[in-house]
């Protein structure tokens, strides 16, 4: 009973890494991130409750952990976009009271690449603010 429950989870593995490494860095970060975590929590399950109920258990929960991260990673990043291609501040907010902030700045002529200002808010505070940028376009030469 431990060589199927053992090759199940190697099997869950590959499949997992090959979904994950085949998609897009910068978009579907809630199917990377259910993936991810239901990879981890199945080891980590695995090898604390030593039998097959507790690799399924760790894999649940690692997985319900992974989507939540990865939607609030996809929230923000779907925030940036709207911002730069609307050219206006976005703010997304979530329902524990936080608030992503996305203020566009102005267009590099140069690289058609936009600056964009994230600010993330919690009960009314300001807790980070990161400028990312954002290229629309082909990118013809490796040089800018």
């Amino acid at each position: 009973m431990k060589k199927i429950g053992m090759l199940s989870l190697v099997g869950i593995v590959i499949v997992l890494l090959i979904v994950g490494c085949a998609s897009n860095p910068r978009r579907h970060n809630l199917q990377r991130g259910t993936g991810i975590g239901a990879i981890a929590g199945g080891v980590a399950g695995r090898l604390l409750g030593h039998d097959e109920a507790g690799m399924w258990l760790g894999a649940t929960i690692g997985a319900a952990l992974g989507a939540t991260i990865g939607n609030i990673m996809d929230q923000e990043r779907g925030a940036i976009i709207a911002a730069s291609q609307q050219n206006r501040r976005v703010v997304v907010y979530d329902n524990q009271g936080g608030a992503i902030e996305a203020i566009p700045g102005p267009v590099n002529q140069r690289t058609n690449c936009k600056k964009v200002t994230t600010r993330h808010w919690e009960g009314g505070k300001l807790i980070s603010e990161e400028i990312n940028e954002v290229c629309t376009g082909k990118k013809i030469t490796g040089t800018y």
